[in-house]
């Protein structure tokens, strides 16, 4: 899976989702149409727990699976360790999505990147990363290994 993670077009700073530079929804449509699958949009692992009140999924299967690397890989929003996911600004603060839903914290995107693209074939592989050039964005490689 390749991520398109964040721009730094003309920013004297790493731009991130959001920011005037990132690409518009049809902008995205347009990858989109060159791709043997479509975008993916990844959510923290964690984010079946949220809200704590009522989890959008079931939180305590998510807890055995929580430290398999096999099952982590496999998960578009989950990265190889939980800590990985977490975002820390400049001031310190963090951004994060955590499976101890009793921090009394929500539930954010953290490191998640916003969108990606299953690359299957070459063709996808060129496609995303010619986007990744072309919108100068950073491009995030999650790699599960050979498969034959």
């Amino acid at each position: 899976m390749c991520s398109l993670a964040t721009t730094s077009f003309s920013c004297t700073c790493t731009c991130i989702y959001g920011d005037y530079f990132w690409p518009s929804a049809l902008e995205f449509s347009s990858i989109e149409s060159q791709l043997s699958h479509p975008l993916l949009y990844p959510r923290p692992a964690a984010a079946v727990c949220y809200p704590v009140d009522a989890p959008s999924g079931n939180c305590s299967a998510l807890a055995q699976v929580w430290g398999d690397g096999n099952w982590r890989s496999d998960q578009p929003g989950s990265m190889e360790a939980s800590n990985f996911e977490i975002y820390m600004f400049k001031n310190g603060t963090i951004d994060a999505c955590f499976l101890n839903t009793t921090l009394g914290v929500p539930c954010n995107q953290g490191s998640v990147p916003i969108i990606g693209v299953n690359a299957t074939t070459t063709e996808d592989v060129q496609a995303a990363v010619q986007f990744a050039v072309q919108h100068d964005l950073k491009l995030v490689v999650k790699n599960t290994g050979l498969r034959v």
